[in-house]
């Protein structure tokens, strides 16, 4: 079990393998958010970014984790350019659902400990 950092409650490595797995659908649907030009992709992104940040907060390895930080600042980049073309936002939407694939296998390999 991994400790959470506020509050003290034991997080299986299950929900974190699980939680990884679906973060690769959380970032895939970017994509047809993108191409189809909806007017809610920087909300959707914005509230992933809570999420990711929080769950930071919540798994306290992720701190230090390269990869983790990886994944922010790749979200991060398409927040901040949202008027950039959809094979950018393809390439890094693909960039972060492997480094999500890398995160889910650490945990589903190595227990506890997060690949970095």
């Amino acid at each position: 079990m991994t400790e959470m950092a506020d509050y003290g409650t034991p997080v299986s490595h299950e929900l974190l393998h699980s939680y990884f797995k679906n973060l690769v659908n959380q970032f895939f649907k970017i994509l047809p958010i993108k191409e189809n030009g909806e007017d809610t992709l920087p909300v959707y992104m914005e509230s992933l970014m809570a999420e990711l940040l929080g769950c930071k907060s919540l798994v306290p390895q992720l701190n230090d984790n390269a990869q983790y930080m990886a994944l922010l600042s790749i979200l991060q980049f398409l927040i901040d350019n949202q008027g950039c073309s959809v094979k950018d936002v393809k390439r890094e939407v693909f960039k972060a659902i492997n480094i999500c694939n890398k995160l889910e296998s650490a945990y589903a390999d190595h227990g506890s400990e997060v690949a970095q």
